[in-house]
């Protein structure tokens, strides 16, 4: 096991409904700063939204980090969600070249989607006062639902991965990511996620849903250019217009 830069409390769960429920649940009785529940068998995981993370048991990794007093403005929350990307990123860079960032919150390994984060933030003060971190990572899994265009590192990539080992090496990674932004600050860390962002400076189709900013409406081709510094993706458009959208306003096609 690999020493860790802070010391971690692992709670290791054999079935559970949601990592992150759980830690909700739990979060007011006795759980420290960088608490980690992981699960082999996560029943009713959740996405972004309304989304729904499927996943079969004891080939994938399903795992949540809860944080405490964390000295991040509302408006900074994406930062720790530049922070965990990142840091799955370059502990899967180790085994392919093609993996990439999706804005917000994917992993997508040879254009499919095999990892997904959900940051669920407490706010006290106008301070982000506690976070709780999911992760799901597609690994050793093969059949998916047809309708998802996802898939898994041993499927993509014709291997078997250790659980164990990749589980903690994800983890020592986000610490190291997490030292990194302490010393460096938000554009060290910026720098790294957009310039490993999917499809970024390639054309690529939108659907535009109201936007104050953008007369556009509909589906739209254009250019993922940068992320601004409250997390918004900067698309260009034509006569190199450039304008930013939140998660709500925009949904990537293709």
């Amino acid at each position: 096991m690999k020493r860790f830069i802070w010391p971690i409390y692992l709670i290791f769960l054999q079935k559970v409904d949601s990592t992150n429920q759980y830690t909700k649940r739990n979060i007011s009785k006795w759980m420290n700063n960088w608490t980690v529940i992981w699960s082999m068998h996560q029943t009713n995981g959740k996405g972004v939204g309304k989304n729904l993370w499927e996943t079969e048991k004891e080939k994938n990794l399903t795992f949540s980090i809860f944080f405490k007093s964390i000295t991040l403005s509302i408006d900074k929350g994406y930062v720790m969600n530049m922070i965990i990307s990142n840091a799955i990123h370059k502990t899967l860079f180790t085994y392919s070249k093609f993996i990439w960032i999706k804005w917000p919150n994917d992993i997508i390994l040879m254009n499919k989607k095999i990892g997904g984060i959900l940051i669920e933030n407490k706010v006290l003060n106008k301070k982000i006062h506690t976070t709780i971190i999911g992760i799901g990572l597609n690994v050793n899994q093969l059949k998916f639902n047809s309708k998802f265009q996802a898939s898994s590192l041993k499927k993509i990539l014709n291997k078997d991965f250790e659980l164990d080992k990749l589980f903690y090496n994800i983890i020592y990674s986000i610490q190291k990511e997490y030292f990194f932004f302490t010393i460096h600050g938000e554009s060290y860390i910026r720098d790294y996620y957009v310039s490993h962002l999917y499809l970024k400076d390639k054309i690529s189709f939108f659907y535009i849903r109201k936007n104050i900013h953008c007369e556009i409406n509909g589906f739209s081709k254009g250019i993922i250019r940068n992320i601004t510094r409250r997390g918004n993706l900067v698309i260009e458009f034509n006569k190199n217009k450039k304008i930013f959208f939140s998660q709500k306003e925009v949904q990537f096609i293709f």
